[in-house]
């Protein structure tokens, strides 16, 4: 069973997704938070295995906390949004945020997002995957990473992670198997020396190897 923190400042949204998880044994909510600066606290006392966390919040946003979190190697973080705000949702996500799902998804997907990232996967709603693109797009250069090192199958990976695909589309989509994208994927992370998956799409971005969409 996957256990769960919500942290949203509305108390409507943290009812509906414990309705949500409450269906079937797959999810447990262990705790919630109303806002940023309670998360780590509250995440050591609970032992999440994910994170659900809104973007905006008062006092300390879901940026702000994600990247908290993850440098203290806190569990994966999956972001809720409902806001067209392309500067915080790549915040987000250069802070270490390993999903993003917009809360009017249909609930189904939803919980697949949660599944996903609490296994070490990511998953990207369409709808925000372009406006984190154009973001960075009109983000200043940044050093770029050596990625020579990189075998043609594992560039191939590497962007089609930048995409946010996750493996089994990554593994339909260059016809391999699912067990082999993540070794290819564990490869890049080890010579890329990157912390994990939210990492490795932020290289892809900042260094120019996703397509325009």
């Amino acid at each position: 069973m996957t256990r769960v923190l919500i942290v949203d400042d509305q108390e409507i949204v943290r009812e509906g997704l414990r309705s949500l998880l409450a269906v079937g044994p797959r999810f447990t909510v262990v705790g919630e938070c109303e806002d940023g600066v309670a998360v780590m606290n509250r995440v050591s006392e609970v032992d999440p295995d994910i994170v659900i966390m809104d973007v905006r919040m008062p006092i300390m946003d879901g940026a702000t906390a994600t990247g908290q979190l993850r440098a203290a190697d806190g569990p994966p973080v999956l972001i809720l949004t409902t806001f067209d705000d392309d500067e915080t949702l790549a915040a987000a996500l250069r802070a270490g945020a390993a999903g993003f799902v917009i809360k009017s998804a249909p609930g189904e997907d939803i919980l697949r997002a949660i599944e996903a990232v609490a296994s070490g996967d990511s998953w990207i709603d369409p709808r925000v995957a372009s406006r984190v693109l154009a973001a960075y797009r009109v983000q200043p250069d940044r050093s770029r990473a050596d990625v020579s090192s990189l075998t043609d199958r594992e560039m191939d990976v590497l962007r089609a992670v930048g995409r946010g695909l996750n493996n089994q589309e990554v593994a339909r989509e260059l016809f391999l198997g699912e067990a082999t994208v993540k070794t290819h994927l564990g490869r890049i992370l080890t010579k890329l020396n990157l912390r994990d998956r939210s990492a490795a799409i932020v290289l892809a971005h900042e260094n120019g190897l996703v397509e325009d969409a």
